[in-house]
């Protein structure tokens, strides 16, 4: 069995064995969801955006 946990939380180092996990970009992600909140209120009737932000795969060993 394979096991791979999501946002590269702290303790998942300590695991035995250390969990493989998937690290997001919250700072990115954060900074992207201000800007496009502003722009939207100066511009209400701009369309929806999709955007695709890298994550990182952590391997450590568990998978």
């Amino acid at each position: 069995m394979a096991v791979v946990g999501f946002d590269d939380f702290e303790p998942a180092e300590r695991t035995e064995p250390p969990l493989d996990t998937a690290r997001q970009p919250v700072e990115e992600i954060g900074r992207t969801e201000v800007r496009l909140l502003l722009e939207e209120m100066e511009e209400p009737e701009v369309a929806w955006r999709h955007g695709i932000l890298r994550t990182r795969l952590r391997v450590r060993g568990s998978a």
